[in-house]
Formats: structure tokens, C-alpha cells, sequence
């Protein structure tokens, strides 16, 4: 699809996207809109917490932000979701499926309930977004999807067995996406975040400084990342700044994958 046939381009340069964040009250998916807002798009911001998104919504200020609370487990709200951020903005461009989250458990100790709650925490979420928003993004000629899985999908982790499995689920449904919608103008990419200083990883270095000291002699950059750095990243693909980019799989990591 070339520029002129795109609207995300207009006259040789770019209008701001209106980009549609899940997760987007803490950790990479606030980073996301923070970036998103900073750089003049519009944003959705969704989440299931509603303190943290009204928080959210006052780092990323008011101006083209939208505040949806949703249950992304739940089809019908996501359906409503998409909906309301469409009569809010009046276009969705992109969407940045951010939403997650890990019950840990080898395999023989996760319960059938804790791998069905991995499963529709990270996969399933983003399959309800993708398939609310993908007759949209046909209907305008093209957009971008961006979905965060983890390293744990592509290395492997002790006690991590719903969650990998999930994360792994999540990279083969994008390159699905990719493969279907490229002949209608979407790209879909997966990001692969390593180490990365959300709140949860962040409390437990806080608890356990020596496990920060194990992680950063391992990573060969020697240090945790953090959710910004992976926002920069993100912000790229969904805005329309790599066009010709799909059904990837990137990692994030500070060269973690590499030893």
C-alpha cells in the first residue's frame, strides 16, 4: 500500500494515529500511551483497574485521551470498548495489545484453573481487541497491531509453564494476523520484553537486591530495562514509522537471548 492510499498519511506527512492501548494503566502498556500522547497521537487507554487508568489518564493529559474500563476476558465488553473508543475518536488506527499478566507453576504443579487463567489473561485478550478492531482497520485501508509477549516464549524459565506456553500462543496468533490481513494494509508484530522494570518486577528487586545483581551480570548490557525504552519501540510500529514490517517477532531484552 503506498502513502497516498494510506490514511495515517496525509499530504507527505503524518496525521497522529489514534492508537487503542490495552494494559495502559501500569508498566509497558502506560509507557505505550505516555509515549503515544507525548508525540501527539490519540489514545484509548483500557484496563480492568480503574484507580490506575484515571491515573493513567492524568500522566498522559486530557487532550485525545479516552478512559475505557473493561474486562478483557469478557467478548461483549470488548466489542462495547471498541465501540466507545470509535465514537470517541472517530478512527482507530492501531492497537497496542498490552494487557497481561502470570500465575506461576511448573507444569505438573499449575492446576487446570491457572493454565486456563494464563491462557485468557494473555492470549485470549488480545484475540477478542484483535477481532473487534480488524473490520475497522479493513474498512479504512490499513493499520497496525502490536502485541507484547515475553522472552519466556523464545527461553524458557523454571516454573513458567502456563505463561510461556501463553506468551508463545500470543507470537503464532500475530504472525496468523499478519499472513491474513496484509493484503488489506495491517501489519502485526510481536514484542518480546526481557527483563523490564514494570511494578512487579520492580517490588521484587526492591525485596531481593541480590536477585537484581544476578540478572544485570547476565544481561550484556548490565542493567534492567526499562518500560520506556520498550514504548520507543512499540510507538514505531504502530504509528506507521515501519510500514513494511510484519509478522516479526522482536525482543527487547539488553542481549539477555544472547547468552
Amino acid at each position: 500500500m503506498t502513502s497516498s492510499e494510506n490514511p495515517s498519511v496525509s499530504g507527505g506527512g503524518r496525521v497522529p494515529a489514534t492508537v487503542l492501548v490495552t494494559g495502559a494503566a501500569s508498566g509497558i502498556g502506560l509507557a505505550c500511551a505516555r509515549r503515544l500522547t507525548a508525540e501527539g497521537h490519540r489514545v484509548a487507554l483500557v484496563d480492568r483497574d480503574g484507580d490506575g487508568l484515571a491515573a493513567a489518564s492524568r500522566a498522559c493529559g486530557t487532550r485525545g485521551v479516552s478512559v475505557h474500563r473493561a474486562e478483557l476476558t469478557d467478548p461483549a465488553r470488548v466489542t462495547a470498548v471498541v465501540a466507545e473508543a470509535l465514537a470517541a475518536h472517530g478512527d482507530l488506527s492501531g492497537v497496542v495489545n498490552a494487557a497481561g499478566a502470570v500465575r506461576a507453576g511448573s507444569v505438573v504443579d499449575t492446576t487446570d484453573e491457572d493454565w486456563r487463567w494464563n491462557l485468557d489473561t494473555n492470549v485470549s485478550t488480545a484475540f477478542h481487541v484483535c477481532r473487534a478492531v480488524l473490520p475497522h482497520l479493513v474498512a479504512r485501508g490499513g493499520g497496525a497491531v502490536v502485541t507484547v509477549a515475553s522472552l519466556t516464549a523464545l527461553r524458557p524459565i523454571p516454573l513458567r509453564a502456563g505463561y510461556a506456553a501463553a506468551k508463545g500462543a500470543v507470537i503464532a496468533f500475530t504472525r496468523q494476523l499478519a499472513l491474513e490481513y496484509g493484503p488489506y494494509g495491517v501489519t502485526a508484530n510481536t514484542v518480546c520484553p526481557g527483563a523490564i522494570r514494570t511494578p512487579l518486577l520492580a517490588a521484587r528487586l526492591d525485596r531481593e537486591p541480590a536477585v537484581e545483581a544476578e540478572l544485570t551480570g547476565r544481561v550484556p548490557l548490565r542493567r534492567v530495562g526499562e518500560p520506556a525504552e520498550l514504548a520507543g519501540l512499540v510507538h514505531l510500529l504502530v504509528t506507521g514509522g515501519c510500514d513494511y514490517l510484519t509478522g516479526q517477532t522482536l525482543t527487547v531484552d539488553g542481549g539477555l537471548s544472547l547468552v
